[in-house]
């Protein structure tokens, strides 16, 4: 038997069916609003500038939400060059980056631009460099437009969008807008901004490249054993090296510039100094120089013998030879040792080929010297010759 619900129970029960509809609508807008701030936060956290020649209008083709734009690539543009041609036209660095992913059908290069943001450039018909991990420059040139994958239309795909963790998961593309003053938001409809014509300023240019030298051997030093020099080249496609010469030519010797070294035994001995030209993305190149490095490691010859010496007991005596040769980093000195052995070995050391000897007790003593190079290399102990002291 059931009875009509009094004034409480039905107020009670509105307020449950009110409840009930509210709830899923805080869930879903809590829901929407976890989806979008991680997109508004990446899209605020990477200034874009165009990827179109500097000063050259371009028009989008198509536009947002339409045609191929329909899925995860929601917000992308399909740019052509309004004056000129379009295949073949360089394509620039929207931001600072690194290589992420390149795949050849459809001619798409990504870069990574830290915190889960990601631009993508596709339908090139060339590609400067695909080397995952390097560094790339905002404006620097990263590959030509072309037609892959375009069905015959060349055009550049320009898409920026977020990704979760080291594959990009569950991209989403954000709505872009560019330094040069292009804001392109979420307007509604079927080929949004389609038909703008976007002109990059040309800041987005990047500089040539430059060469860091990291380890190794120090400049001004001599060496008597083989060093490594380190360096890299920041914002380049290759480099080439030579000693005491400009490594010019029309292509760099190494596509690697990620780490690039020599060693300093390559010179052979005597002073040199390491050239190191790199060939930046965009085709500016820079020249650098590091050095100069001594690397010696023949020991100086001995002096020639001396004539023999007679002294005075009670009297000082000055001897005087001539001076070792040392063909590398010349001599530094020499070790002296004066005394009746004529095996005599000893620490005593000048710079001059020269020393003041104190008054000697009468005898007969042996001058042996052994001579030292700036590079650390010693020659063998040498007797020069005698001093005879009268009494």
């Amino acid at each position: 038997m059931s009875r009509a619900p009094d004034a409480t129970t039905a107020s009670i029960c509105r307020s449950r069916r009110d409840w009930s509809t509210v709830f899923p609508r805080i869930w879903l807008a809590l829901l929407m609003l976890a989806i979008a701030l991680p997109v508004a936060n990446a899209n605020a956290a990477t200034q874009l500038w165009l990827p179109t020649p500097p000063g050259k209008p371009w028009k989008v083709i198509q536009g947002y939400a339409c045609g191929t734009h329909n899925g995860w690539d929601r917000y992308s543009l399909d740019l052509v060059a309004v004056d000129g041609a379009t295949r073949g036209a360089p394509v620039r660095a929207a931001a600072d980056g690194r290589i992420w992913a390149w795949t050849a059908p459809s001619g798409t290069l990504i870069l990574e631009h830290g915190s889960g943001f990601y631009t993508m450039y596709t339908h090139m018909g060339s590609v400067v460099t695909t080397q995952r991990n390097l560094f790339i420059a905002r404006g620097t040139v990263i590959g030509a437009v072309g037609d892959r994958g375009a069905r015959g239309t060349p055009h550049l795909h320009f898409t920026a969008f977020v990704g979760k963790g080291p594959a990009a998961a569950s991209r989403r593309s954000v709505a872009l807008s560019f330094a040069e003053g292009f804001d392109l938001p979420e307007v509604g409809g079927c080929n949004q901004h389609g038909g703008a014509t976007l002109v990059a300023d040309g800041q987005a240019v990047a500089g040539p490249p430059e060469v860091h030298f990291s380890a190794g051997a120090e400049s001004g030093h001599w060496y008597n054993a083989d060093m490594r020099i380190m360096f890299d080249a920041t914002g380049a496609s290759g480099f080439s090296q030579a000693w005491d010469a400009d490594p010019a030519g029309s292509a760099p010797m190494f596509a690697d510039a990620s780490a690039g070294y020599v060693q300093l035994a390559w010179a052979g001995e005597g002073l040199h100094t390491l050239n190191v030209r790199a060939w930046g993305l965009d085709g500016q190149q820079a020249l650098t120089t590091y050095g100069p490095f001594g690397y010696d490691v023949t020991a100086p010859q001995a002096p020639p013998p001396m004539p023999p010496v007679t002294a005075k007991v009670g009297r000082p005596v000055v001897l005087r030879w001539n001076a070792a040769s040392d063909k590398g980093s010349g001599v530094a000195g020499y070790r002296l040792a004066i005394g009746a052995d004529a095996n005599a070995t000893s620490d005593w050391f000048t710079q001059l080929p020269q020393v003041d000897l104190p008054a000697l007790a009468a005898g007969v003593y042996f001058l042996r010297v052994q001579a030292l190079d700036y590079a650390g290399n010693v020659g063998a102990w040498t007797t020069l010759g005698q001093v005879a002291i009268n009494g």
